[in-house]
Parts: structure tokens; C-alpha cells; sequence
């Protein structure tokens, strides 16, 4: 086979040489057109890695209308959610030969369909997308999906969603995993059982509800209204849901929170009024973030494969494109973990 002279930035030709495969095949391959043979993708891509084979972006985007860039769009900076999400998609854009680009625009849901028809026209103006990836809230937001579409924008959806035009659609069994919650709590001995929900704009806080309120009647369990509380998926939001439980002169003995960031701020406000996790009360969290191997006792908690979501997400908006179709509908589950940890055991009354 051929090799590349020292000091010499590898061509495609070099790839194809040392592959033993025509220039034409180097090319479907890195641009991961659909039927080739799996051996000759592998023969290629082992020698692009060989060569350190980097292809050229505005090369590439000349010799068609493709600009190789994905763009992520989020309401929010800073979360666990977003940015292990963000981990994976940035990690698939690489194998993939895209570029990620990361669009923040806070506060869209709230905005006319001619504000958010200009925000995007001015994400497409500046960084060309092939195709957007959709974080909660903004997946499950019609007006959103309603100019994505009018722009001809393919988009591929992560979290639960629930639209007339779904597209493909990236997320666990956030309905199971809240079952599977209560099961444990139930089969613990509990019996009052607290609820914290998420933020009311996103479709996993109501999923999450609903399986959590299926369990606690299939346990025989009754649902009380003074122990579910709203929540905001921020620690905040968790210590004053904390402090209302805390007030009630019948207490839950053990609490499923919609995410980990609020079960952290309910165990704060737990241990700050003398109470012990879990010995005097359970608490279980959502996710699966940092926080939750961070604190003390560490949280039993819902893994849920963030990185994987959003690696996963980008993986099949570009099969979507090399296809040349429009993404049609498609719910593409992963799977969840149930992780017991320290902060659940039998209740210490009834």
C-alpha cells in the first residue's frame, strides 16, 4: 500500500491508496453515504485515522449544498442535561466528519411565531445547518416545529414529545422509569410517598407525573394533593418543595424527585432541620447527574444515557441526510437505569 511522505498533509488519494479503494468510494465513505459495504467503511476509516486524514470542510461544502454543520439548539447554559447531551453530540459530529454548533436562545416558547421565525433565520444565516437537534423545552414546542418545517430544516428531537409532526425522536421510557421509582419506594414500605414535578414547560415533568401517579394506584397507594409539589429542575425549586413537606404535620417518609438537582435541594433542607437520609426520610432523584455521586449519602436516582441521547440524536439526523430524505416519524428509545444508592430504606413508621 501506499504511505504519505513525511511532513506532507494526507489527500483523499492517499486514503484511497493506502485503503486499496477508488477516491469515489473515500468519499461516501467520509461522507457517510448509505450502501457501502461495511468492510470497505471500515478499510477507509482506519486509514484516514492512519494518515490522520482530515477532510476539508469548505472543500466539501463546495462540491455540494451541504455546509458538514449540525446545530444544537438549547434554552439554557450550565445544566448537567444540556451539557452531557452536548458531550455526545460533540463526540458523534466528530466521528461523523460534521462540525456541532451550540445556539443558545433562552425564552423561545414564550415568543410569537415572527420572533422566533427571525431567530432562526438569523442561526441559519450565520452557521448554514444541515439539520438542528432539539433539546427539551424547544422539542416539544409547536410553534418551534412550525417554522423548523416552514424553513425546510431537518430536525431530530430529544426527550419526550408530544406533536402532531414528531420526526425522529430520541429518549428513554421516562413513564417506565417512574413506575419502576415507586415500585421500589412501595416495596421499601412506603406508603405517603411526595412528588416534586419539573418545570411545567417540558414534556418529561408531565410523563414523569403521570407514570408516578399509574404506580402509586396499581400499589393500592393513596395520592395525596399536598404532597405533590411544583419544581423548576433546579436545586432551588427542590429545597422549597423540602420545606413545605417539612411543614405538614403528616410527612411523607419518602419523596421522588423529578430530577437530581431538586432532590439535592430537598435533602439540604431535610438535613438542615435535623432530619436523617434515609432513616427518617427517602428520597430519589432523576437523571443520574454529577450531583448525585457529589453529595452525602449518595442519591438512588433514574440513570438516564444523556451523552448516548445526544450522540445518538446527531447519528441519525445525519443517516437522515445522507439518505436525502426528510426525517419521517421514528421514537428511538434508549435505555434507562435504575441505580440504588444510600439515600433509600424502610420507613421508620408507616
Amino acid at each position: 500500500m501506499a504511505t504519505v511522505k513525511t511532513g506532507k498533509t494526507a489527500k483523499m488519494k492517499d486514503v484511497a491508496d493506502l485503503a486499496g479503494v477508488s477516491i469515489k468510494t473515500v468519499s461516501r465513505v467520509l461522507n457517510n453515504e448509505p450502501h457501502v459495504q461495511e468492510k470497505l467503511r471500515r478499510k477507509v476509516r482506519d486509514a484516514a485515522q492512519t494518515l490522520d486524514y482530515v477532510p476539508s470542510q469548505s472543500a466539501r461544502s463546495l462540491r455540494g449544498s451541504r455546509s458538514y454543520n449540525i446545530n444544537l439548539v438549547c434554552h439554557m447554559a450550565g445544566s448537567n442535561y444540556v451539557n452531557s447531551i452536548q458531550f455526545g453530540a460533540v463526540i458523534a459530529c466528530q466521528e461523523l466528519g460534521y462540525q456541532l454548533s451550540i445556539s443558545l436562545l433562552e425564552n423561545l416558547t414564550s415568543k410569537s411565531i415572527a420572533d422566533i421565525r427571525a431567530a432562526f433565520d438569523v442561526l441559519v444565516r450565520r452557521n448554514r445547518p444541515d439539520g438542528v437537534v432539539l433539546l427539551a423545552p424547544y422539542a416539544n414546542d409547536e410553534k418551534i416545529g412550525f417554522v423548523l418545517n416552514d424553513l425546510g430544516i431537518p430536525v431530530v428531537r430529544v426527550g419526550p414529545v408530544d406533536l402532531q409532526t414528531k420526526g425522529i425522536m430520541v429518549e428513554i421510557d421516562d413513564y417506565q422509569a417512574a413506575i419502576e421509582v415507586v415500585r421500589h419506594l412501595a416495596d421499601l414500605g412506603h406508603k405517603r410517598i411526595g412528588f416534586v414535578r419539573g418545570s411545567e414547560d417540558q414534556r418529561a415533568t408531565h410523563v414523569r407525573h403521570s407514570g408516578f401517579t399509574v404506580a402509586m394506584e396499581a400499589a393500592g397507594l393513596e395520592l395525596h394533593e399536598d404532597l405533590v409539589r411544583p419544581g423548576a429542575f433546579d436545586f432551588s425549586s427542590g429545597y422549597e418543595a423540602g420545606l413545605h413537606f417539612l411543614s405538614l404535620e403528616d410527612r411523607p417518609t419518602a419523596i421522588f424527585s423529578s430530577n437530581d438537582d431538586m432532590a439535592a435541594g430537598l435533602i439540604a433542607a431535610f438535613i438542615e432541620a435535623g432530619l436523617k437520609v434515609p432513616e427518617d426520610m427517602s428520597v430519589v432523584g432523576f437523571d443520574d447527574a454529577d450531583i448525585a455521586t457529589r453529595m452525602r449519602p449518595f442519591l438512588t436516582t433514574v440513570r438516564q444515557p444523556l451523552s448516548d441521547l445526544g450522540g445518538t440524536a446527531v447519528s441519525e439526523l445525519v443517516k437522515s441526510l445522507s439518505d436525502n430524505k426528510t426525517p419521517g416519524p421514528q421514537r428511538i428509545v434508549l435505555d434507562h437505569e435504575f441505580v440504588l444508592r444510600g439515600t433509600t430504606a424502610p420507613p421508620k413508621r408507616a
